[in-house]
């Protein structure tokens, strides 16, 4: 505010004197107060003290509040969304209407694919301005869990704890039809197993077959099982009964554990091949003095979890069992070994999940147009055995896709 100070311009009492003379004479000296009035100029200086609008500059400290939307960085720290579990949803995209740094930098909370749980993620920056705190919000907000899509396991023994006599004979058999892959048709057969350490035992535990019954021992079986092990160590015994045999192979597993493996099959048209959690362990090809180069599968049902001709059967848990018509490679088994398939992919003719609560069948979950569903059925040496669903614990690794 301005202040002006007015002056004061003093008054004067004329007196009659006789001596007017000298009064007069005193009155050409006071004309020095003409100059009197000059300060009051003076005083108009004071209106110059009107500066005092500079200290207005002090508002001008009010930007210094602007910068307080600076500490709005902070909302940088929204890239703590980052932490969340949830999927792939977008973290926040609300910084950019913050002021000062008092709102929410991490904006809109994260909506992630993975059950929502990136939400949490999202939000958890706090003072974004309009500057970077939208950066914070913008954050992929918890892109780094997935959502378990394990669900049920298929227990190979009646009491549900993945352990019994092969006496049980527990298994599922399924009839594939014109999809099954015999011959020397190229194909892969893969599925998870949780094994303990008395699943590593040789000969007795197969996990797979399909063939001829009995064989004619010219590599017309397909199938997998175990066998001795190498210390600590587990071996596998991918084998087609003839030719191209393939036993105790290091499976570089160790069986002091019990624990998830995947286990791969695949013939390519020269060899057959196996893998362990998407590494190649193991590969046979035909002798250069065999005269068969080839595999003579024989058609027959599919068999999940035992071989009926030799009573070897697997006892523990399985899961997410597919087979198809193609040769896939390490990179392919490994690219889609922990996630749920959708079912429509390339190659893919049959695909059972166990993720059934109760009964005697199991799905057949390819979804392909025009594709005949093989459903499984469970059976045992008395209906009393049958293999039964269970939720495994720990679970399957298998996210969604």
């Amino acid at each position: 505010m301005i202040t002006n100070n007015r002056g004061r311009v003093p008054s004067f009492r004329l007196v009659g004197f006789v001596l007017s003379g000298v009064l007069a004479a005193s009155a050409c000296s006071s004309g020095g107060s003409s100059s009197g009035t000059g300060g009051a100029k003076g005083t108009g200086g004071a209106t110059g003290s009107g500066g005092a609008t500079g200290t207005g500059g002090a508002s001008g400290t009010g930007g210094a509040t602007g910068s307080g939307g600076v500490t709005g960085t902070g909302g940088a720290s929204a890239t703590g969304g980052v932490t969340g579990s949830g999927g792939t949803g977008t973290g926040g995209t609300g910084g950019e209407s913050a002021t000062g740094g008092s709102n929410v930098g991490g904006g809109t909370a994260g909506r992630g694919s993975g059950g929502g749980a990136g939400a949490a993620g999202g939000s958890s920056g706090q003072g974004g301005s309009s500057n970077t705190g939208g950066v914070g919000g913008s954050a992929s907000g918890g892109a780094g869990g997935s959502t378990n899509c394990a669900g049920h396991a298929l227990s190979l023994s009646s009491n549900g704890t993945g352990s019994a006599s092969d006496t049980a004979q527990a298994r599922v058999v399924v009839d594939l039809m014109n999809d099954l892959p015999i011959m020397s048709m190229p194909r892969t057969i893969e599925f998870w197993a949780f094994m303990k350490d008395s699943d590593w035992t040789a000969n007795t535990n197969t996990t797979f077959f399909y063939g001829p019954n009995p064989s004619a021992r010219n590599a017309d079986g397909f199938g997998l099982d175990f066998g001795s092990k190498m210390g600590a160590i587990g071996t596998i015994d991918p084998f087609t009964n003839a030719i191209f045999d393939n036993d105790n192979q290091s499976s570089g597993v160790t069986t002091t554990m019990n624990q998830w493996v995947h286990f791969a099959m695949t013939w390519n048209g020269t060899a057959v091949q196996a893998y362990v959690n998407g590494i190649l362990k193991a590969t046979m090809a035909a002798p250069a003095s065999s005269t068969q180069k080839v595999l003579m599968t024989g058609k027959s049902p599919l068999t999940i979890g035992g071989y009926p001709t030799e009573n070897a059967y697997f006892n523990g848990y399985i899961d997410e069992f597919r087979v198809w018509n193609v040769a896939r490679s390490a990179t392919e088994i490994m690219g889609t070994m922990n996630k749920s398939l959708v079912g429509t992919e390339t190659g893919l003719v049959g695909y059972w999940k166990f993720d059934e609560a109760s009964g005697t069948t199991v799905v057949d979950s390819v979804t392909t147009a025009g594709h005949m569903a093989h459903p499984g059925t469970l059976m045992a040496a008395a209906a009393a055995q049958n293999p039964t669903f269970v939720v495994p614990s720990p679970p399957t690794p298998v996210t969604c896709p």
